[in-house]
């Protein structure tokens, strides 16, 4: 257990310099991409909408709960008018809570704001994670506001499937 901390420290430590420094010395690190959410700061860029989701996206969450440390993947279906289905598997400090195959699938509304900023609700209208609409609607950086939790993710609208023969 010993070694294994020491590991992940190591890795933070690594990881915070190869992110951080160039920070530091006021120039980009180039390993991780600038991203803005979609805007009409481009006049050629059309404002996003409910209707701006629409199909199925594959996604997957990571982060800590106050139950643990989660993993969690899934398929969401957006209808392009406010509403969406999501199934997933979730694990919970290494135990799965909910099964992508065998639990139901959760249903509830969503909004879009014309600068690609949106909000999932829940059924009293409240919003219980944030995110932005990015690549023209084929990917979405989504964030929990439960209380506790530091979970965020990512979501990517799943394509016609590929031809696979030659």
């Amino acid at each position: 257990m010993k070694s294994y901390v020491s590991y992940l420290v190591l890795g933070g430590v690594i990881a915070s310099m190869l992110l951080g420094l160039p920070v530091f010395r006021g120039t980009p690190s180039g390993i991780v991409a600038s991203v803005h959410a979609q805007g009409l700061t481009d006049p050629e860029t059309k404002a996003c909408s409910v209707a701006t989701l629409e199909g199925a996206y594959g996604f997957f969450r990571t982060g800590i709960t106050s139950a643990g440390p989660l993993a969690a993947v899934g398929i969401a279906t957006f209808d392009g008018k406010g509403g969406s289905t999501a199934r997933q598997t979730i694990r919970k400090n290494g135990i799965t809570v909910s099964d992508l195959f065998t639990d139901p699938a959760l249903s509830g509304p969503y909004e879009v704001d014309s600068d690609c900023a949106g909000k999932f609700l829940n059924p009293d209208g409240t919003a219980f994670a944030h995110f932005l609409v990015v690549g023209g609607g084929n990917e979405l950086f989504i964030l929990s506001l439960s209380d506790a939790n530091d979970v965020y993710g990512v979501m990517k609208k799943i394509s016609g499937r590929r031809d696979l023969e030659n």
